[in-house]
This record gives C-alpha cells, structure tokens and sequence, in this order.
C-alpha cells in the first residue's frame, strides 16, 4: 500500500471515529448505564382518615445512585375514573391524598423510580374507606328588604362546606312556609348570594329563612329575617301581552321568544315584568322587566306549548297571552 493511500486509510478511520463520538454521541470511554431499580418501599399504612384525606407512610427505599421519587398509585375502587397517581420527592415517607369523595374506598400502592427511569417493584397494598359526610355547611346570615309592595329581596353571606364542590343548595320559607315558586333568581354583589320573592300580600309583614344543604343531604338554616311589604291600593292587573311568537331557535331546546310589551295604569312598561309558563309550568330562570324578548328552556323532546303573563309591582297578574307550539329537539 502506498503512503497516499495509507494516509488516506488512516484519515477515514479518524472522520468515522468522530462520526461516532459527535453525532452518535458514543464516546468510547462512556459509562454503562444503571440498569439496577431503586429496593421497593416497604409496610405501607394508612395512619389517618378524613371524609376527602387518607394519609400514609411507607419504609423509605434506597438506590445506588442515590436519586430517586416515588409513586403513589390511587385507586379508588367505587369509580376508577377518578384513579391517580401522585410523584412524591425522594425525602417524603408521608403523603396525604386530598380531594377524595366521600364514603368510597380506596387502595394504595407505593414504588420507587431513578434518574434512570429503573422502577422497583409494588409495595404492599394499604386500603381505606373514607367516612361519610356528616358535616352541614356554616349557616349563612340572611337579610330581607321590601323592594315592592309585592317584592322582597333575601340576600345572605356565601357559605362553605367542609368538603369542596359539594355545596350548595338552597331552599326558602316565608312565615315559616316552604317557597316553591315565585322566586327570581337575581344578580349579587360577588360575596353574596340573592333572591327576590315575588307575589307577597302588599301590607303585609313577613319573617324569611333561608336553608342550605350540601349534596350529601346536610342542613344549615340562617336567622329570622323580617320585612314588611308597602301598602297598595293597585288591584287592576297590566294588559296582556300580545303576539307572542319565535324570534330564534338555538336548538337543544333553547329559544328566544319575543311578543309586545304590556302596559298598566300604575306602573312604567320598564317596571312590568314577564313570566313565561313552559307546558304550563313557570320557567325557573329569572324573570324579566320592560322587556320585549327573552331566553327560556324547553321541557321536554318534541312540542312544546309557550305563553306570558305580565305582572306589575304590586301582584297583579295579566291573562295569558296567545300561546305558541314549537317542536324542539334535544342535543
């Protein structure tokens, strides 16, 4: 071989080594990875229980690199949609599973992961059910003003539960009655909640409670709140609201229906309010004043009857307006 050509054979051994070391990133004098699992985290055990927390503690593991986490697999065995797993940091031998539902059980197991990604095997498995709740949310403080003679608004502090997400429902009593209907709901300064009751007795005093519930069926119930009504001399009901029809079609059955404003001998039009009855039931969503057009749910798959009453400050109810059939579908 001649030395040009030796020369050349040498240089193409040099090019393939770096080749090798750069761009396969393979030095020749690299360690061999770690290829040995952290020991497994051993007598897992549950050492406390809330209605949402179990707590744990586990015998540490160890590896050979001296770097690792643990995972905590939970499995709640009601519902295994809401199965996790959390990371917990290599100098934890505790952890406390929050956020749990209530009176659902629930297994754990524990194990060991490096730098490497080399896993250790299971712990053993530690289960726990977690208590019902038997807790009621705080009572709220509520307030009643007279805004009408036949109007009050309840307004009461936010409450909290002790579980998260599981609050609130509401329910209301006048003169320790139980209100079913002619509530509209209305808008709240943002650290409060509010309501006003519709068709009191003008004239007349009144004494309000509010109950809240949470959704495991516990119950709170606020102070005595009194309000009394303004007289009124006004008898006479507005004029019936007319032509009544369709002004959109949102589907899922969600409509905008429009018609002509009512007028009464008392009131301004921008005081006379709007309930619109839904297969003959009153909708639950708020009730509007001086209004020519509003959203409303339908009921039900398939026809639907639709008509409005107007209602003045002081009671009175109009008569029905005409009523219209749309056929809704659902989503």
């Amino acid at each position: 071989m001649s030395i040009q050509r030796l020369s050349r054979f040498v240089v193409g051994i040099a090019v393939l080594a770096l080749f090798l070391m750069f761009f396969l990133n393979e030095p020749a004098s690299s360690a061999p990875r770690d290829k040995t699992p952290p020991t497994t985290p051993a007598n897992l055990v549950v050492t406390a229980i809330t209605e949402t927390t179990i707590t744990l503690s586990w015998n540490a593991a160890s590896d050979n690199s001296g770097k690792f986490s643990y995972r905590l697999k939970i499995n709640n065995l009601n519902n295994s949609v809401y199965n996790s797993l959390a990371t917990i940091s290599q100098s934890q031998t505790t952890y406390t599973a929050r956020y749990l539902a209530t009176n659902s059980s629930y297994s754990f197991a524990i194990y060991a992961v490096d730098d490497s990604g080399n896993r250790s095997a299971d712990s053993n498995i530690a289960s726990a059910k977690t208590p019902t709740d038997t807790t009621p949310p705080a009572s709220p403080v509520l307030q009643a003003a007279a805004i009408a003679p036949s109007q009050v608004q309840l307004t009461w502090t936010k409450t909290t539960d002790n579980v998260a997400h599981n609050c609130c429902n509401y329910s209301f009593k006048a003169n320790g009655s139980t209100i079913t209907q002619n509530i509209n709901w209305a808008t709240a300064p943002a650290d409060k909640l509010s309501v006003i009751i519709r068709h009191l007795t003008p004239g007349t005093n009144y004494s309000f409670n509010v109950s809240v519930s949470d959704w495991s069926g516990n119950t709170a119930a606020s102070n005595t709140a009194q309000a009394s009504t303004p007289p009124s001399s006004d008898t006479t009901p507005p004029s019936v609201p007319g032509d009544l029809h369709l002004v959109q079609d949102n589907s899922c059955a969600e409509v905008w229906l429009g018609w002509n404003q009512a007028t009464d001998e008392t009131d301004p039009q921008s005081r006379v309010e709007y309930e619109i009855y839904v297969n003959d039931v009153l909708s639950p969503l708020p009730v509007s004043a001086g209004v020519s057009s509003d959203f409303v749910y339908g009921t039900a798959f398939g026809d639907n009857v639709f008509y409005i009453r107007a209602v003045d400050l002081s009671g009175n109810s109009s008569a029905p307006s005409n009523a219209i059939k749309l056929f809704l579908w659902p989503c």
